[in-house]
């Protein structure tokens, strides 16, 4: 069970690592549903923040990944421990977001 954990980490690795370099690069266009767009003033800048925070995500399942791996027995912890790492970049990027606000 510890190795197959293991391997659906580093699975997501891939897939976090997408999604970051496209929030990045995602200029103007409007991918995260946790912003009000109506308030930012630069989307871009915006973009290019949040993906420099989402590149923690795929880093932190490649190190779970590792530590699965090599401790099969305390693989589902180390997959609770990235999880939870999903939901702090979340919630910095909700309430980050705010700094980029400004009129329009």
């Amino acid at each position: 069970m510890g190795i197959l954990l293991a391997v659906i980490q580093f699975a997501l690795v891939p897939v976090l690592l997408a999604v970051a370099v496209a929030i990045r690069s995602a200029g103007q266009t409007k991918p995260l549903n946790v912003v009000d767009y109506a308030r930012v003033a630069d989307p871009a800048a915006l973009h290019h923040w949040a993906g420099n925070r989402l590149l923690l995500l795929p880093s932190a399942f490649l190190a779970s990944g590792i530590a699965s791996w090599q401790f099969p027995a305390l693989a589902l912890l180390f997959l609770g421990g990235a999880t939870l790492a999903c939901l702090c970049v979340a919630i910095w990027i909700a309430l980050g977001a705010e700094s980029f606000t400004g009129t329009r």
